[in-house]
């Protein structure tokens, strides 16, 4: 693993941002210093140190990067270990897209639905906005085998956790999603790059663990 001084990743576990980023850093070959946000996510601590209050955050010669596709492009612009962003400008442009569509379109609706975990009521207009989304990743994406070409990129560090995040949808409303017909050997691929299954599982680990003590509170 590479080593750059004074990379700090303030992360959480379940987070799939946070999981985008070190992802990102070990496909990099790249050791960050991971910390928890001291006294919790959006305490007044952690603020003194990321004013945002947000998860992930890093912190590198005393200046404060949030937001995780901000921090994996700042990762490769500094030159830190195998480049996740392609230099011709079109497959650029299409791990920015896929990665906002995994952001935005697809965590945020499955977001929505965490309240509705555990207390047996159900959502129409939250469901069918989350079913959609993940069926329109059927005529958005081609993965070969990864999904902007032969190398994994931003887009698949962003849409793999995302992805684990559905799978929590899916066990615990419960809430049948139409998975594209590529999804599940493209993941399969993605967790056979070396060491990427652990980090996933850890996260997985984390959001089945949040989702049973809802079930059980």
């Amino acid at each position: 693993m590479e080593e750059i001084d004074d990379l700090i990743l303030y992360t959480a576990p379940m987070s799939a941002y946070c999981t985008k980023v070190r992802m990102a850093a070990h496909l990099k070959g790249l050791t960050l210093v991971e910390r928890f946000p001291p006294e919790g996510y959006g305490s007044a601590a952690y603020r003194r140190i990321v004013p945002m209050g947000t998860i992930p955050a890093l912190v590198h010669g005393g200046n404060v990067l949030t937001e995780s596709d901000a921090i994996v492009e700042y990762l490769d612009d500094i030159g830190a270990g195998q480049p996740l962003m392609p230099s011709d400008p079109m497959v650029r442009a299409r791990n920015r897209e896929i990665s906002r569509y995994a952001d935005n379109r697809l965590e945020l609706a499955a977001r929505a639905l965490y309240p509705k975990i555990g207390i047996g009521k159900d959502d129409p207009a939250l469901n069918e906005a989350l079913i959609r989304n993940v069926a329109a990743l059927e005529k958005i994406v081609t993965p070969g085998p990864f999904l902007t070409g032969s190398l994994p990129s931003l887009a698949d560090c962003a849409l793999v956790p995302v992805c684990n995040v559905l799978a929590v949808m899916e066990l615990y409303l419960p809430l049948p999603l139409p998975w594209p017909v590529w999804f599940a050997p493209y993941r399969a691929a993605v967790r056979d790059l070396p060491g990427v299954a652990l980090l996933l599982d850890e996260q997985a680990a984390a959001l089945d663990a949040w989702a049973r003590a809802r079930m059980t509170s």
